[in-house]
């Protein structure tokens, strides 16, 4: 029995998962790089560049006229072709073979029939399956993964420029701590991903082509004089990609995995920045502006919900959640094949489109926050706690005895207001130049380098 079943027509509202039902439209487009009919379409391409490759290999005289008519395959490949290729999987329980056999009637076709027991040559489904999915994540990364996170940096950076010499309480342990600025603090985000996006823009994705066990033992057999390893890995190459030489019947996966961990990692400094902002704005640091026509609650009008950082939050764990059971199962097959990867495959998309949702959906919020300058004011003129840093580091230059110990006493689980301030400086027996460097200190003024990173980096 198959194992696939042709479901009913169905519009977004029927969908049973939310990546393609609520938010199909604002990802739709990844559907060209992990649907069916872009998994069925990569194995037209690849098997007809391989059947190129090979013929010149073996000097099949295709010529370039009969190139350009395989080429016409894929080029044209239509949904009407994938429907066929689908009813035949359907038919014969083998995805893969399905493509060798529309391979088959359309070189009869176009009048190339002398090519068909060169399709699919020395191969097996995996080296088609996986070349074709390193395919899409080669043109995923490049067209919309890359792009979508800087984005989110141009963004965020236009934020942290435009609030890079406002001063704020900083919060350790959710308590009161030293000032910082609200431009550092954003770029200390854009700074994280930033590392993590050359990170990703450096992995190289690779993919095999090594025959049924990985040791090319059909083409071998049959022309013992070629050097595959060599063939396969220009093959590959030409496709942008790298190539795994020794391998089962499966790739080691180790290319995808570091993709996959790098994705992560970039999910969790997105998972962080939302949290913050979060909080941001429920401390009343940040403020929404509300896009006309949309309701914050069902029952309280005055409320703006910050639903583009819940959201975001939300996907991003959901993603790494898909990620981590791939980077964990991936490099895992019993000897020499078994189908985990393939099942494990088919929702990598559903990971990746959560991942873009996210970030669209912080990079959305994120233009409609803006900082709120008087309630931050005001809480720097009513915390001068938060200078006792600066002030006992001061003292520690000087002969003044148990600098910490006294600024504890005059602050822990104190509100220091500026007035208790200028008693405690006044009072203290320090010299005139240390004294002058104490009264010069304030909340608005002790923010460090604050200022310059977003300059500096």
């Amino acid at each position: 029995m198959a194992e696939i079943k042709k479901p009913q027509s169905f519009i977004h509202l029927q969908s049973i998962t939310s990546v393609d039902g609520r938010f199909r439209g604002v990802v739709e487009n990844l559907a060209d790089y992990f649907s069916e009919y872009a998994t069925i379409k990569d194995r037209v391409f690849v098997e007809i560049e391989y059947l190129i490759a090979l013929s010149k290999l073996l000097k099949l005289n295709l010529t370039t006229a009969k190139q350009d008519k395989l080429k016409k395959i894929y080029d044209k490949f239509s949904l009407s072709d994938a429907e066929e290729i689908w009813q035949t999987d359907f038919e014969i329980n083998h995805d893969t073979k399905a493509v060798e056999i529309f391979l088959s009637k359309k070189l009869i076709k176009i009048g190339l029939e002398n090519l068909i027991n060169y399709l699919h040559f020395g191969l097996t489904s995996t080296d088609i399956d996986n070349t074709g999915l390193a395919i899409s994540l080669y043109q995923f990364k490049n067209d919309i993964l890359q792009p979508q996170i800087e984005t989110l940096i141009k963004t965020l950076s236009q934020l942290a420029d435009q609030n890079s010499n406002l001063v704020m309480l900083a919060r350790t342990h959710g308590q009161i701590a030293v000032p910082t600025t609200a431009g550092k603090e954003i770029f200390n985000f854009v700074n994280r991903l930033e590392v993590q996006l050359r990170k990703l823009k450096q992995i190289k994705i690779g993919s095999k082509m090594t025959g049924a066990i990985g040791n090319h033992n059909a083409l071998v057999a049959v022309y013992p004089k070629i050097n595959w390893l060599k063939f396969f890995e220009e093959f590959l190459n030409k496709l942008n990609l790298e190539s795994y030489q020794i391998t089962t019947q499966v790739e080691p996966y180790d290319h995808k995995v570091e993709f996959i961990q790098a994705v992560k990692r970039i999910n969790l400094v997105v998972m962080a920045l939302d949290e913050d902002i979060w909080r941001y704005l429920a401390l009343g640091y940040l403020s929404l502006r509300d896009e006309k026509g949309h309701v914050g609650s069902s029952t309280m009008p005055q409320k703006i919900n910050p639903i583009g950082f819940e959201m975001s939050e939300n996907y991003v764990s959901l993603s790494n959640g898909i990620f981590d059971v791939l980077e964990k199962r991936l490099p895992l097959n019993r000897w020499q094949r078994d189908l985990t990867d393939k099942y494990l495959l088919r929702d990598l998309g559903q990971a990746f489109a959560m991942c873009i949702l996210a970030y669209k959906s912080t990079t959305a919020a994120i233009k409609q926050i803006g900082f709120n300058k008087r309630i931050i004011e005001n809480d720097l003129n009513n915390h001068w706690e938060s200078i006792a840093e600066g002030i006992q580091t001061i003292l520690r230059t000087t002969n003044y005895t148990k600098p910490y110990e006294k600024l504890k006493k005059l602050t822990r689980g104190k509100i220091v207001t500026k007035e208790t301030y200028l008693k405690f400086i006044n009072e203290i027996e320090v010299s005139p130049n240390i004294k002058q460097k104490l009264l010069a200190l304030s909340p608005k003024s002790y923010f460090g380098l604050a200022r310059n990173f977003h300059k500096e980096f």
